[in-house]
């Protein structure tokens, strides 16, 4: 990348993450809308910041209440009623989330008092005086019993403390309330203590509509009914005053909380960040409580008004509590949370109550949108400058991880410890610049096009056909220097090798690498430098390259046949094995070589040989999705081989071990493949004959490969030898290791030992000497699984004390029926599992 190029890239990214710095500050929907979905899920797996004590007692107006009762609103005497009920069973605080706006005027009662008023003001000489007071007194009775607002306010003025909601919409039929009205609100102000203005018009309310006059001065709370916020956190955040000329009012659920916690409201000290409650902050964002959710733990108890209202004997329930009235009919208005959808006012309110009583709520400090930017810079940074010295798919693969992390831990914070991150700016800010750099590399990259640059290329691999090296070197230093090129060349460098031009080579080499590191140029270079070409033998974590792998005679082998050797993987069962290339389709091969004349006795190199062209003969008809697949057969000079399916995992050898070794579940699926696959050998007419951990891979896919039927043979008598030992001692079946002719149950037994060893690290059967560990195989028992590990479950251990009896008879009589038994265990893990996490979910439902 040039200079110009980078500076400009640079000048890209600092210009993003400005704008994204103030969609951060300022809030932009689509990625509010993607941090407000992700703060969802977050609160729905929220961990409880205290254990819930219940505190509160929620008495819905509910659709069963009506149908009992009647069609709402119903009369205040039913209103009295309850409240009488509630105190006489030791109730602390009462909260009416109902509107008490106007006055109740029951049918008949302006003209009870018009007649009483005509009645007093008719001349006293012409009723005699019994009658009079008769009269007077019923038409008093008769008023006292229609007017239902004057019982309610005597209820209210009673004992418990009742808490009275005021409202700043009005809903059908209220009249704005009249001038002076309001002074009723000065003794529930709390005190302010250094808000800003933004703050206090951020909360700013024109007007409240209050109770009915009486009603509100016998109550002995009145707070604001705004439960949610009018911007985007909606149910997820509750504003805990409202600012009303000059002073500030609580909320009614913080009025509720004032009054059981016996707090007086002026007491009570509103923050630029937080509000201070009998001396303890409640943290607050805009002056918003953010609310906790506990993953749907409820912390109050929920009854219908009718139930109430005909229980006998509940005074244990309700002793001390809060008992918070409101309604919760179907179709009626709800609040929309980021758990249980939909949730009603009343059990809104129980929820922010909860949340303040427990102090149970997400913080976001004020430093945090500092952390966000410092994050957002050295992120962005990350992408500009450390990035683009990757290849394009690791760069790609970084840039996921970074924002996926990212966003992890956000949730993390959030769930584990009530701390909201708001981590989707940082990742979008990322994403953004990596994709924009990205597109502009691509669009604007300064390299030929590609008419040239495939003119320029097939004449390079011509001149290189004829042998002309040098000057194909020439054609292939005009291609841009891409991952192509370098193939190329680094192909070209191994020709210039076989012809023994080692400056030539390293010519070629020194032009690749000065673009970065290649292939094993880190370790080709020096080493043709100092001119040790010594053999290296690697493995599948590490493959040494072509060139460097000589036979004995210190011939260097860079092609079997038409493959390009690339590395050496290890030593199978009869000779090496070779990492290759398929030149004619571009496939990578394991090669399998041996030299007969380099590993056998003269006399019986003809025999060795034959029995590897039938090991191919065998092998290449096995095709299953278990077992490596077989492409090719042939001889180079003196080297017999076989071209097999590259596999990029690990042997099993890797799981064997204390400390490393598969889940359960998963060495069942292993086993189960595993026989699977000798269950299509066997039914071939295939044996292995030596299933051992180094023969079986576990694919970084995640897909198992039987390898290496290096020893298997045709059970046909005429290719059948007995008497033979051939496989890996500690896995030999006993039948096989006393020469006896062995069947496919022997590979079955060779199984069962592998499932022993990776359930518990160790081998079945130990001697310290060859003769010691076959007399424990054919004549002692395995020891119990339990032994090693008392935590596995009943079913594989009979599964292994089948598979690894002495008589065959008592096996699985088939690979097949073994993969059945096992696939069956797996099955019902994998419901145990499944009803364990359904039984979760439905304890945190309830």
């Amino acid at each position: 990348m040039t200079k110009m190029s980078l500076n400009l890239n640079s000048v890209l990214g600092i210009v993003i993450l400005l704008i994204f710095m103030a969609f951060s500050h300022y809030g932009l929907f689509p990625l509010e809308a993607v941090e407000r979905a992700l703060f969802d899920v977050g609160s729905r797996f929220s961990l409880p910041a205290k254990q819930v004590d219940h505190r509160i007692i929620l008495v819905e107006i509910d659709n069963k209440s009506i149908d009992a009762l009647g069609s709402w609103p119903w009369p205040r005497a039913l209103m009295e009623k309850m409240i009488d009920l509630l105190r006489s069973r030791g109730v602390k605080v009462i909260g009416l989330y109902l509107p008490f706006i106007e006055k109740e005027r029951p049918l008949g009662f302006k003209e009870v008092q018009a007649f009483r008023e005509s009645f007093d003001a008719y001349p006293s000489s012409q009723k005699e005086s019994a009658v009079v007071s008769w009269v007077q007194k019923g038409l008093e009775r008769l008023e006292e019993t229609l007017d239902s607002d004057r019982r309610l306010v005597e209820s209210v003025e009673r004992d418990a403390q009742v808490v009275l909601p005021v409202f700043d919409r009005p809903a059908g039929g209220w009249k704005s309330v009249a001038e002076g009205d309001d002074t009723v609100l000065y003794d529930h102000f709390l005190t302010e203590k250094e808000i800003s203005e933004d703050l206090k018009a951020r909360h700013s309310v024109g007007r409240f509509f209050l109770p009915f006059s009486e009603l509100a001065k016998a109550a002995s709370g009145l707070g604001h009914s705004n439960l949610i916020s009018q911007g985007g956190m909606g149910g997820r955040s509750h504003p805990l005053f409202a600012h009303y000329k000059g002073s500030l009012l609580p909320s009614f659920p913080l009025r509720l909380a004032i009054a059981y916690l016996d707090e007086e409201p002026k007491k009570v000290l509103v923050e630029e960040r937080g509000i201070r409650l009998k001396g303890e902050p409640i943290p607050t964002f805009k002056g918003e409580m953010l609310i906790r959710f506990n993953r749907g733990q409820v912390g109050f108890s929920r009854y219908s008004f009718l139930d109430v209202l005909q229980a006998k004997d509940v005074q244990p329930l309700f002793n001390g509590k809060i008992a918070l009235v409101g309604l919760n009919l179907e179709g009626g208005y709800s609040i929309p949370t980021p758990i249980k959808g939909e949730m009603s006012e009343g059990a809104f309110t129980a929820w922010v109550l909860d949340s303040i009583l427990n102090k149970n709520v997400i913080v976001r400090p004020p430093y945090m949108a500092y952390i966000e930017l410092l994050a957002m810079i050295l992120l962005s940074a990350l992408t500009l400058f450390i990035l683009p010295r990757m290849g394009q798919l690791e760069r790609l693969g970084a840039i996921l991880v970074l924002a996926v992390l990212t966003l992890m831990t956000g949730f993390i914070l959030l769930s584990m410890k009530g701390l909201w991150v708001k981590t989707v700016y940082i990742a979008g800010c990322t994403l953004t610049i990596y994709i924009v750099v990205s597109l502009r590399r691509f669009m604007t990259s300064e390299r030929p096009k590609r008419e040239s640059i495939e003119i320029t290329r097939s004449l390079g691999l011509s001149l290189q056909s004829q042998g002309l090296l040098d000057l194909a070197f020439d054609q292939f230093r005009k291609l841009p220097l891409e991952r192509e090129t370098k193939d190329l060349i680094y192909n070209l460098g191994l020709e210039y090798e076989q012809k023994r031009m080692i400056d030539k080579a390293l010519s070629a080499y020194d032009y690749i690498y000065q673009s970065g590191p290649f292939r094993d140029l880190d370790e080709r270079i020096p080493w043709l430098r100092e001119s040790d070409r010594s053999s290296t033998i690697g493995s599948h974590d590490g493959v040494v390259s072509g060139s460097f792998l000589e036979d004995l005679e210190g011939e260097e082998i860079t092609h079997v046949g038409r493959y390009e050797i690339l590395g050496t993987i290890g030593r199978g069962s009869m000779g090496h094995v070779y990492k290759a290339l398929d030149p004619r389709i571009s496939r990578l091969l394991a090669i399998k070589t041996i030299r007969f004349s380099d590993e056998f006795d003269e006399d019986v190199i003809q025999e060795i040989k034959e029995r590897f062209l039938r090991e191919a003969e065998i092998a290449g008809r096995l095709s299953h999705r278990f077992i490596v697949t077989i492409y090719d057969l042939g001889e180079d000079r003196d080297l017999t081989y076989m071209a097999m399916e590259y596999l990029d995992g690990y042997d099993l050898e890797k799981f064997i071990t204390k400390g490393n070794l598969l889940p359960l579940r998963r060495i069942l699926y292993v086993i189960a493949s595993v026989a699977d696959a000798l269950d299509y050998a066997h039914k071939a007419h295939v044996i292995h004959r030596d299933i051992k951990p180094a023969n079986i891979m576990l694919l970084k896919r995640g897909g198992i490969k039987v390898t290496d039927f290096g020893i298997a043979k045709a059970i046909t008598s005429s290719r059948t030898k007995t008497g033979v030992i051939l496989g890996t001692p500690n896995y030999m079946s006993p039948e096989q290791i006393m020469g006896q002719k062995i069947d496919l149950r022997s590979d079955i037994f060779s199984l069962g030992v592998l499932f022993f060893q990776l359930l518990t690290g160790e081998l079945p059967f130990h001697g310290d000497t060859l003769s010691s560990l076959l007399y424990q195989i054919t004549q002692m028992r395995h020891p119990e699984l339990h032994y090693y590990n008392p935590k596995i479950p009943k079913p594989f251990v009979q599964i292994v004390d089948k598979a690894l009896a002495k008589d065959p008879k008592e096996r699985f009589q088939s690979a097949g029926e073994m993969s059945r038994v096992v696939r069956l265990l797996a099955s019902k893990m994998d419901q145990l599992k499944r009803r364990s996490v359904a039984k979760e979910g439905s304890t945190h439902r309830s």
